[in-house]
């Protein structure tokens, strides 16, 4: 094809035809720049595939990582408000005479309302994307302001989730240690019975703790901070339910 435009271009300057010359150029250029266009176009058309399936990629992996975090979050939920539930009912059970409490209840209260709850959360997948910037090319601008936000409140929840522990460290489990039996507790509750073994010490009235000023001032900041700490679970439950329903039509759009 070059061979035969050189040969055409050869001839009219040969014949000193200026003005069929001049055309002749127009022409090649012309045919030139449609060229550099048509090559434009296809790499952009190639860039975008590219784009596009990068895109349904992460939306993918976003979208499975993003569920085993609601299955995670959704089991230690429920251990999140058992606490918090017990800790209500310990509460509302405190008064100088204990004895109308069953002793049972109290230690099955007990049991539960010294877990403190801890969501592992796997985000790999949304930091290597945060990382390396690959967001800036979602369409979606809710998605994304879901996306850039999600740390900062996995952040604050973790930060709750310490305050929580830290204050049962330091003041709740104390309190159990010095006047209750944790081995009666135990022994009831915690499914090891057959190897801890009742205690043959004489049996202790965990009772006794709901006429303690001290214990209802542990148990009350304790509630306070379970009750915090659910508020911003909810708060997290909503941010990633509406993440995966946004990352599934996102999915949907793109394939």
């Amino acid at each position: 094809m070059i061979k035969f435009f050189r040969h055409i271009r050869q001839n009219i300057i040969m014949k000193n035809q200026n003005g069929k010359y001049l055309k002749y150029a127009i022409g090649e250029i012309v045919l030139v720049v449609i060229g550099i266009l048509i090559a434009l176009q296809i790499n952009n058309w190639n860039d975008e595939r590219i784009q596009k399936t990068n895109q349904l990629q992460l939306s993918k992996r976003l979208f499975d990582e993003t569920n085993r975090n609601i299955a995670n979050f959704n089991l230690e939920k429920i251990t999140a408000l058992k606490t918090k539930s017990s800790i209500r009912t310990i509460l509302h059970l405190i008064d100088e005479n204990y004895s109308k409490v069953n002793k049972k209840l109290i230690d099955s209260l007990l049991f539960n309302a010294l877990v403190t709850p801890t969501i592992d959360f796997n985000n790999a997948v949304l930091n290597e994307a945060l990382s390396t910037g690959q967001l800036a090319n979602f369409k979606n601008d809710t998605l994304k302001n879901i996306l850039y936000s999600l740390p900062t409140k996995l952040e604050q929840l973790k930060e709750r989730e310490t305050a929580l522990f830290d204050d049962n460290t330091a003041y709740f489990v104390p309190l159990i240690y010095k006047h209750t039996s944790l081995r009666q507790i135990d022994y009831q509750f915690s499914g090891m019975a057959n190897e801890i073994k009742k205690s043959r010490l004489k049996e202790t009235d965990n009772r006794v703790l709901l006429r303690m000023r001290e214990f209802e001032n542990v148990i009350d900041n304790q509630y306070y901070l379970i009750n915090r700490l659910t508020t911003n679970y909810q708060e997290v439950e909503n941010l990633l339910t509406n993440l995966s329903k946004l990352l599934q039509e996102q999915i949907d759009v793109t394939q």
